[in-house]
Parts: C-alpha cells; sequence; structure tokens
C-alpha cells in the first residue's frame, strides 16, 4: 500500500499596518483597474496580480516622417490631449515597440516619434501605460525585501506626468496627516513615486510644500545623473535615489557639431562613439555650458550620432566640446527592478520599542537591487555623498557579498531616521 505523506505549506504574508508611520503607497498612474483616489493594500507581491490593467489591443501601427500613429481596437480611455508614456509591444514591426511619450489624440489613436523617418506599417501588439510596467517593479522589489510591513497602491488615474501630480497634491490637500487617527485608512506617511516625475517643475512645487518640521509626509524619489541638482537641501521631505546607470567602454571624441530642437541635443562626433540608447555619457568643454553635463542617450544614438535631452535651449554653439571617455562598463538596473522600492521597504518595516530601537537607515542591507559602479566613480560619488543623493552600494559580511543603502539620508544630510523620530513623538507623545 501506498504510503500517505502530509506536505505542510506555509506562507507568510504582511500585516495591515496599525501605525501612520508603517503607511505607504506606491504612485500608479492607470496601473490598475481601480478608480482615481482609491487606495489598495498589498500583503505580498502576487495581490498586484487582478490589480493589474490588461493590455488593449492594437488595430494599426504607421508612421510618416518618424511620427508614428497607433490605433486601438477599442476606446483605450487615455485622456485626449494629454502626453503619456506608454508601453507598446508585440508589434511586428519591431521599430514601433518601447517605451514612448505619447501624445493622445482621439478617443482610439496616439501618436509618438520614433528614432525612424518611415517604417512599415505594422500590425498586432498591444499598449499599457508604462505606469503597469513600473509598478509591478516597485512591488516585486519591495516585497523581495521581506513581509515585515506591507504596501498601499495609490492610483491618481491614467494622464501626464504634470496631471498625476496635480492629483497627488489635491489627495494630500484632502488627507492631511495632521487629520489621522489610530485605525484611519487613506493617510500616508510616505509616497514611492513614479521616476518620471523626477525634477518635473510642479513636483518641485509639491514636494517644497512639505519641508516644515512637522509635516510627517515623505516623498521616495528615484532621481538621475542629469537631474538631481534640481532639487535642494531645504526639502528634507525628499529621499532622493540614483539608481545604478548603464555605462559603455570608449574613447574621448571630439564633437563636430552640436544642435537643439524641441527639447533634444544632437551632438556629432568625430568617429563612431559606441554609446548607444540607454548608456549615460558625459559631454564637457562646449560653450555655451548648457550643453555639458551627464545624459542619457536617447533611442536614434547611433554611429557618430549622439541624441540626449535637454529641458530648454542653451542657444547656438560657439565652443565644440568632447565626449569624455568611459573606462569601465556597466549594465544597469534590471527590467524588474525599482531600486528605490529597497529603501521604502526599511522606512515603513520600522517597529520602534523600548526593546527595539530603531537602527540608522544608511548601510542597512537591501536585495533584489543592483550597486551602483564604484570603478572609475570616486569623484562622482563623492559629489552625490556631499549633495545628500543616495545609491545602492555594496557590503559584505563574513566574506558575503551583500548590497546596502548608502547613505540612507534625506536631501537635508540627516539619516532618515532622524526625522521618523522627530515624527514619532510627534505622533506619539505630543
Amino acid at each position: 500500500m501506498p504510503s500517505i505523506v502530509n506536505v505542510t505549506v506555509t506562507q507568510t504574508v504582511a500585516p495591515t499596518p496599525s501605525t501612520l508611520q508603517q503607511m505607504g503607497a506606491a504612485i500608479s498612474q492607470g496601473a490598475t483597474n481601480t478608480s482615481i483616489g482609491t487606495s489598495t493594500f498589498l500583503a505580498q507581491a502576487s495581490d498586484l496580480t487582478t490589480l493589474l490593467v490588461t493590455p488593449l489591443a492594437l488595430t494599426s501601427t504607421t508612421t510618416a516622417t518618424g511620427t508614428v500613429t497607433a490605433t486601438t481596437t477599442t476606446a483605450h480611455g487615455y485622456p485626449v490631449g494629454q502626453a503619456i508614456w506608454l508601453t507598446i509591444a508585440g508589434v511586428s514591426v519591431s521599430g514601433y515597440n518601447g517605451t514612448w511619450l505619447c501624445t493622445i489624440t482621439t478617443t482610439t489613436e496616439f501618436t509618438y516619434t520614433v528614432p525612424e523617418s518611415s517604417l512599415s506599417a505594422g500590425s498586432g501588439g498591444t499598449v499599457t501605460p508604462d505606469s503597469a510596467i513600473e509598478l509591478t517593479q516597485m512591488v516585486d522589489t519591495f516585497f523581495a525585501q521581506g513581509t515585515g510591513v506591507g504596501l498601499y497602491v495609490l492610483e491618481l488615474g491614467v494622464g501626464s506626468v504634470a496631471s498625476g501630480i496635480s492629483t497627488l497634491s489635491s489627495y494630500l490637500t484632502a488627507n492631511p496627516n495632521s487629520n489621522y487617527t489610530p485605525g484611519a485608512t487613506g493617510y500616508f506617511y510616505a509616497y514611492l513615486v513614479p521616476r518620471t516625475w523626477d525634477a518635473a517643475t510642479s513636483y518641485l512645487s509639491l514636494v517644497a510644500e512639505y519641508e516644515s518640521d512637522s509635516a510627517q509626509t515623505y516623498f521616495y524619489t528615484t532621481t538621475t545623473l542629469a537631474t538631481y541638482a534640481s532639487y535642494t537641501k531645504l526639502m528634507k521631505c525628499v529621499n532622493a535615489l540614483i539608481e545604478s546607470p548603464s555605462y559603455g567602454v570608449y574613447p574621448a571624441n571630439a564633437l563636430t557639431a552640436l544642435t537643439y530642437s524641441s527639447g533634444t541635443v544632437t551632438a556629432t562626433t568625430t568617429t563612431s562613439h559606441g554609446v548607444v540608447p540607454g548608456n549615460w555619457f558625459t559631454i564637457a568643454g562646449c560653450t555655451p555650458a548648457g550643453y555639458n553635463g551627464t545624459f542619457q542617450a536617447l533611442p536614434g544614438t547611433t554611429g557618430t550620432t549622439l541624441l540626449y535631452s535637454l529641458s530648454s535651449n542653451p542657444g547656438s554653439e560657439t565652443v565644440l566640446g568632447t565626449l569624455v571617455a568611459s573606462l569601465y562598463a556597466n549594465t544597469g538596473v534590471t527590467g524588474t527592478e525599482f531600486s528605490q522600492a529597497a529603501g521604502f521597504y526599511q522606512l515603513l518595516v520600522n517597529a520602534p520599542s523600548a526593546a527595539n530601537k530603531v537602527a540608522p537607515m544608511a548601510f542597512r542591507y537591501v536585495t533584489g537591487v543592483t550597486a551602483f559602479p564604484t570603478r572609475g566613480q570616486s569623484s562622482l560619488l563623492t559629489t552625490l555623498k556631499t549633495a545628500n543623493i543616495n545609491v545602492i552600494g555594496t557590503g559584505a559580511e563574513g566574506g558575503i557579498s551583500k548590497t546596502i543603502l548608502l547613505r540612507g539620508t534625506s536631501l537635508d544630510g540627516h539619516d532618515q531616521t532622524y526625522w521618523y523620530s522627530v515624527d514619532w513623538v510627534q505622533i506619539n507623545v505630543n
């Protein structure tokens, strides 16, 4: 007779937060099927699955002089007239696929620009708000840290960066943390914000409203090498982190031309440069100086052509500079990662008591995230430390290498637990 074997399976899920300081929300802009202003609690990563929107099928994709017109089989529900980040996948002609800033033109059509001036008509494929992909990255990275605390998803509705920021501003006004009472819902100590909000003018204005010692509201922000200087050290409410950037290896290369048009700089190098779209690179020695800096290569970067974004026109070049040599390669973050979610978990998982003191945020171990490169980056890392910008670092104990938070500070330079402690006293004692 066969033996009967009993297999015991256990599953650990996060508890529902019981205090304001354990309540944090990942921002969604159209990633979920919930209504605007709805917050949904996730006790584990798999809880997100039923919330995600279903990709919409595309009827056709065509291009004319670099402008793509895509048509959905049914009404897409995106607000007409707004510019929204959308991800196109599965179109028969690969040049249409990718994540693009799209202009919504009708209830079933939108347009976007591709590097190729002409592509054959495409068939099939789907479109999804990029927020759905990013929200999955946020949730997966958050719960990779553990299940000591859960995560809320706050739906702000599909729309432009500006509309999302405006909706959050209104939400914060209607739900100030000063009104929180134990057991109440809809209040959040911190927000994990989309990458695309970084350095937006309206976002900088929003966070500036929460600089006071009693604001008790924080914004975990993913910034970049090109934009981190947009923030100030007065913004104690912002925890800013730069994800591991992608670098290639190439020699210095003198520029032969430099032009600006509609937010994009086109730089031409003397010889083929070796930079690919998504790589970060540095331009130096140009006049006007507004062309100089560290930038991410846009689609269409190839051969001797470098494309990068600038928010304003520096003016006609009078001195051509150089593409600075890159001596070491780095692959950057993976497609499943949202590095700032690791630090977000570390903020919310604190549960202080007389017997359980809160440890500094600096050097806490994190998992499922990619370390910032160190070879050849000593000067840059010093600059970022001075600016109170966080990165994922590497640490080792007992010969086992792990990733850690560097340096776990808010923009004013305090360890994040400094303001956590100030808030704890205001919430629990005063």
